[in-house]
């Protein structure tokens, strides 16, 4: 089986999600929280559990849909901000989504404002 990013949008859901479900939760969740249709095979969501240590990629592509768990054995996922009012997602690039993954930091804060 490959599995391939390539070509599509990735969409990381900031705010923590209850992952008990499956792919049509999570799919459904996608379509109606965010707008994002799966079924278009361009899209993909990462969606994060509340202690940030395990997340779940929900896609689809010619061949059928994904649903891909990764669990961090050490340390967690990156907490990430948004501004007030705006959705809790943000895109990614396929590296910063390979980092993120393996549980690298994406953003650093700058101790100084110069």
């Amino acid at each position: 089986m490959n599995i391939r990013f390539s070509g599509v949008h990735v969409t990381l859901v900031i705010s923590p999600t209850d992952l008990r479900g499956g792919f049509h939760r999570l799919c459904s969740l996608a379509q109606d929280q965010l707008g994002i249709n799966l079924s278009s095979g361009k899209e993909a969501v990462v969606f994060l559990s509340k202690t940030r240590k395990i997340c779940k990629i929900v896609t689809t592509d010619e061949k059928g849909t994904m649903l891909l768990t990764r669990t961090l054995h050490n340390g967690r996922f990156e907490e990430l901000m948004i501004r007030v009012g705006q959705q809790a997602k943000c895109s990614l690039t396929l590296s910063d989504l390979e980092r993120f993954l393996n549980g690298e930091r994406l953003y650093t804060k700058s101790d100084t404002f110069w």
